[in-house]
C-alpha cells in the first residue's frame, strides 16, 4: 500500500510520517477503509524506528483519522483533519487546480447565499474588516492571498453554519493553491478585490440571489485566471498549452 514513500531527514521524523501519510492520502495512494500495515512493517518501508511510528498514529488517533482494533489492526476512518496538515505546494498540476476551483465553484455561491439571510452586525463589521485588509494588501502577493482566504473565512463564518465554516478552514491550505494563481498581476488583483467588494454587498443588504450571483462569478473569474496562469502543468510536463486545453474541457459546468 506504502510504494511511495518519502520521510524528510531533517525534521521530526514523527512529523515527517505524518505528512508523508496525508500526501499519500490526498493523492489517492490511500483511502478511506484502507488498513494499514502492522508497525514492524511500516517502520522497515519507511526506513525508521518503530517509535516514530507510534508516535505519528499517536497524533492520527488524537485527530480521529485512524481507528486501532484488536484482531483488526489500524484503519484510516476519517481523512478530513489531514487536509490541514498537507503541504498542497507539491500538488500543482493542472487536473488538481482544475477540481479546487471547481468545489468552490460549488460550495462558495452556497455559502455566501446563506451569509446574506444571517449575517448579523458583527458579521458585517468583519466582512468590511477583510475587504480593507485586502485593499491595503494590494501588491503584496502573499498578504493578498492570505486576505483573499480570511474574507471567504469571514463569509463562511456569517454563514451561520458551523461545518461549511470548518470545512473552509480545513481546505484553506488547499484553497491556497487555487488562489495564488489567480493573483500574477495588478489587473487581475484589482478585478478580484471588485469581485469581493460586490460578494460584500450583497450580504450587506441581505440579498441571497445577489451573493450567489456574486461569489460565481468571483470564482469563475479566479477559474480563468487560474487557467491562464503559465506556472500551472501537467503531471509529467506535458506541454502548457495541451495542459490549458484539457482543464478547459473540464471546465465546471454553469451552475
Amino acid at each position: 500500500m506504502l510504494a511511495k514513500i518519502s520521510i524528510t531527514r531533517n525534521a521530526s521524523l514523527s512529523k515527517s510520517i505524518v505528512h508523508e501519510i496525508a500526501r499519500l492520502v490526498a493523492v489517492g495512494e490511500i483511502k478511506t477503509g484502507d488498513k494499514f500495515p502492522p508497525e514492524s512493517v511500516l517502520a522497515e518501508q519507511m526506513g525508521v524506528g518503530r517509535s516514530s511510528i507510534r508516535e505519528a498514529f499517536r497524533v492520527f488517533q488524537i485527530l480521529g483519522v485512524t481507528e486501532a482494533t484488536p484482531g483488526r489492526g489500524t484503519i484510516l476512518v476519517n481523512t478530513a483533519p489531514l487536509f490541514a496538515l498537507t503541504d498542497w505546494s507539491a500538488f500543482t498540476s493542472t487536473d488538481l487546480i482544475n477540481d479546487i476551483v471547481e468545489a468552490r465553484l460549488a460550495l462558495e455561491p452556497l455559502i455566501a447565499a446563506m451569509a446574506a439571510k444571517r449575517a448579523d452586525a458583527d458579521d458585517i463589521r468583519r466582512l468590511a474588516e477583510a475587504i480593507e485588509a485586502g485593499r491595503k494588501a494590494f501588491g503584496d502577493e502573499a498578504a493578498s492571498i492570505q486576505t483573499s482566504l480570511d474574507f471567504h473565512t469571514a463569509v463562511a463564518d456569517a454563514s451561520g453554519n458551523q461545518t461549511l465554516l470548518l470545512a473552509t478552514r480545513l481546505l484553506r491550505s488547499l484553497y491556497f493553491e487555487s488562489t495564488r494563481y489567480s493573483r500574477r498581476n495588478p489587473e487581475s488583483y484589482e478585478t478580484l478585490l471588485e469581485d469581493h467588494q460586490e460578494i460584500f454587498a450583497a450580504i450587506r443588504d441581505h440579498n441571497p440571489k445577489a451573493a450567489m450571483a456574486a461569489s460565481e462569478k468571483h470564482m469563475r473569474h479566479g477559474l480563468k485566471m487560474v487557467l491562464d496562469a503559465p506556472e500551472v502543468v501537467t503531471q509529467g510536463g506535458k506541454e502548457k498549452a495541451a495542459a490549458g486545453r484539457k482543464v478547459r474541457a473540464r471546465s465546471p459546468r454553469k451552475a
